[in-house]
């Protein structure tokens, strides 16, 4: 949902570009959803920086953050693989999505901001390139073989079992992006409601700390049913 004033979109009315959407192709890259979401990248880009520049043997500050995240994150990871090589595969996926959607989320909590994880085409993309990963890691892994995964356990079961596991899998895809844009926008609008009707100030505060748990679990499962997702695809079909 678009807040009624979003500072990047008057910011970019007064340099005169297309800021509310349109049919151009500019207008469609400047649409009020992708510039967050081009401001969730340029902070995770500038996190990583300011953890990498100098980086210390005893670490502080943005390292010491950055380190207890990447390192609690790779341990947790593993927990689900158990082996260190597919762990390395997927941890850049994984973090980026867990980096990208927490900042992206609580987005839409700072007047004049908006979660670009409140549009449906920000969350579809992210499915999307979750779900490709994971099928083109299940190929990588088992090759062709990786088609008996769909067939169930037994070769009779094969013509029952192939158009359920297809279902199967576009829902996983409505399921991820549904599920994440759903809860933004959901408090969005609550938050605007309340803002609209019972003031700006203390009315929206339960709802506001309420936001702040939702953006922080729904970051986790999208993060967590993608390891799950990629661990299964690599794992021995039995």
């Amino acid at each position: 949902m678009e807040h009624p004033l979003l500072f990047l979109s008057l910011l970019l009315d007064a340099l005169g570009l297309p800021a509310h959407g349109g049919n151009t192709t500019l207008a469609k890259i400047l649409a009020p959803h992708m510039q967050y979401s081009f401001l969730a990248m340029i902070i995770c880009i500038v996190l990583a920086k300011m953890a990498t520049t100098k980086m210390e043997m005893i670490p502080s500050g943005m390292q010491n953050i950055m380190e207890a995240f990447v390192g609690n994150l790779e341990d947790f990871i593993t927990e689900q693989t158990h082996d260190k090589k597919k762990t390395l595969i997927i941890f850049p996926m994984i973090a980026t999505f867990a980096l990208y959607i927490l900042i992206s989320n609580y987005m839409g909590l700072i007047p004049g901001f908006m979660s670009p994880t409140a549009n449906l085409n920000v969350t579809l993309g992210c499915t999307i390139i979750s779900i490709f990963t994971y099928h083109a890691l299940g190929f990588r892994f088992h090759g062709i073989r990786y088609l008996k995964h769909f067939m169930g356990p037994v070769p009779a079961m094969a013509p029952v079992m192939f158009p359920i596991e297809i279902f199967s899998h576009i829902g996983r895809i409505l399921s991820l992006s549904i599920r994440l844009f759903g809860n933004m926008v959901s408090k969005e609008i609550l938050l605007g409601l309340l803002f609209m009707l019972a003031g700006p100030y203390l009315a929206p505060l339960p709802i506001m700390f309420l936001g702040v748990l939702v953006c922080l679990i729904q970051a986790f499962i999208f993060m967590m049913l993608s390891i799950v997702y990629s661990v299964e695809a690599m794992a021995e079909g039995h």
